[in-house]
């Protein structure tokens, strides 16, 4: 952990290893309760955003096509819950101005007003909120 702490993109790998290790986890957990002699059957690539990148990973897979990582649907569920939250400002009437100064109190980053309106916006910004917003 501490040569991935060093380098530039430190805290960004290790974002992908914890995911990648917890869905590995999961699956054991997974695998360990069914009865039908399911097995682990490799993984496929998968992405996210968080702290303002891409991450990539490999999401594990069983035989039967059954499991589907929580950590996932969580992530996923963040990122809509951003999309919602700007369709709701701009609805209340928020400038694009607005809209970004909202998203820079709770994400701590100044976003422009040609950013907000670009179909990426959300995925840009989806990281973990500061402290005080939780």
């Amino acid at each position: 952990m501490c040569k991935h702490a060093e380098k530039e993109n430190g805290l960004h790998d290790l974002l992908e290893i914890m995911l990648e290790s917890l869905m590995v986890a999961e699956r054991s957990e997974f695998l360990s309760k069914q009865v039908d002699r399911n097995k682990g059957n490799g993984f496929r690539f998968g992405h996210t955003y968080g702290h303002g990148r891409r991450l990539e990973f490999k999401i594990p897979r069983d035989r039967f096509g059954n499991f589907h990582p929580k950590i996932l649907a969580i992530l996923r569920d963040q990122e809509e819950e951003c999309e919602k939250l700007a369709g709701s400002l701009y609805t209340k009437g928020l400038t694009q101005r607005q809209v970004g100064q909202v998203f820079d109190e709770i994400y701590g980053e100044h976003y422009s007003k040609s950013s907000i309106t670009s179909p990426c916006f959300c995925q840009s910004v989806f990281r973990e909120p500061r402290q005080e917003h939780l």
